[in-house]
């Protein structure tokens, strides 16, 4: 099998990026409720030369606090305001887990970034909020030499 090879990108820099790209769908989301805190990290990216040298960053939040009808609705928006930012959806259905999440996934139009929007539906737990689960990752990059 052979192993691709990925551009040279800062890492610091690269967080940085999917964080700022993470924000512009918080706000096409457009909600007022609570936001998980979370900031990007790095994760090892396989197939890649040299091996223990690629990665990719991720950025994983949800909004919740707020009632189920207005998550879905913002959801569902997603599907139009997604591809009017430049996004293309390469999935949009349920996912293969037993609850059958409502799950949207979209790459960039420069190919850098894809996004996970899922659909958590908590409304049957006394003792969870629904919620709307969002993962940005990016393309897969080696780390830049000093």
């Amino acid at each position: 099998m052979d192993k691709k090879t990925a551009e040279v990108r800062d890492s610091a820099a690269m967080k940085a990026e999917t964080e700022k790209v993470s924000s512009r769908i918080r706000e096409m989301i457009a909600l007022a409720g609570k936001t998980t805190p979370a900031r990007a990290s790095l994760f090892d990216c396989d197939g890649y030369e040299p091996e223990g040298s690629t990665y990719q960053t991720d950025h994983p939040w949800s909004v919740y606090d707020l009632p189920f009808e207005e998550l879905e609705k913002a959801y569902a928006g997603m599907r139009t305001k997604l591809p009017q930012d430049g996004w293309k959806i390469v999935e949009d259905g349920p996912d293969t887990s037993k609850a059958k999440t409502p799950t949207l996934v979209a790459n960039s139009r420069d190919g850098e970034f894809s996004v996970k929007v899922q659909l958590m539906d908590n409304r049957k737990h006394a003792d969870a909020t629904s919620v709307l689960s969002v993962t940005v990752v990016s393309r897969c990059f080696r780390e830049e030499s000093s």
